[in-house]
């Protein structure tokens, strides 16, 4: 048997053994949008929330090792005037980005809320902090709401695997040992529901 054969066989069965084990035997707690918190600010729609339980030990490893870890965010803003026909107000996806300096020492994060600035510790916890907080996003002007209007907001956080080196990309298993999705956080929105 060539060694061609013996990494095919391999690949092959570590992904059935990913597919054989239930995902929830590594998740402990599923991640979710928790906290959230909307405000109209100087005319504008600006949101804060949580991602909890977005980080486990084996993404955690990941980040240490210097893999650049990306979660997206999907935010929607949709105003649904009658049964079916529903028009969107916002429908944005972000990146928050983490990224560890091994030579430094330090993690780097790169946050939707300051762009222009990259957030630099040397504290795995404070950073984690930075990648799971959402403090103040500015979404859009607040003349885009009716007055009589309600709509619906919707946010949703993910594991990017766009940034994944090709091995963690292509072989499922060692994948699936951190990868994490929300469910769709819902809340109603209108202009009176909203915070100073």
């Amino acid at each position: 048997m060539t060694n061609i054969s013996r990494v095919t066989i391999l690949i092959l069965g570590l992904i059935l053994f990913a597919f054989l084990i239930p995902s929830h035997s590594y998740a402990k707690t599923k991640a979710s949008i928790q906290d959230m918190e909307v405000r109209k600010d100087d005319g504008i729609v600006s949101i804060g929330f949580v991602i909890e339980n977005c980080f486990n030990s084996k993404m955690e490893e990941a980040v240490l090792s210097g893999v650049p870890t990306t979660f997206h965010i999907r935010i929607i803003v949709e105003n649904r005037r009658w049964l079916f026909l529903k028009s969107n107000v916002l429908d944005v996806t972000l990146e928050r980005t983490i990224k560890y300096e091994r030579l430094k020492r330090e993690f780097r994060v790169i946050l939707p809320e300051t762009p222009q600035v990259v957030h630099t510790t040397t504290s795995f916890f404070e950073a984690k902090e930075w990648m799971s907080r959402v403090k103040d996003l500015a979404l859009f002007p607040l003349w885009r709401l009716e007055e009589d209007e309600e709509y619906t907001l919707r946010v949703k956080a993910e594991l990017s695997k766009v940034n994944l080196p090709l091995f963690f990309r292509y072989i499922l298993f060692f994948v699936s040992l951190w990868d994490f999705e929300t469910d769709w956080h819902k809340t109603r929105l209108s202009l009176d529901s909203m915070g100073p």
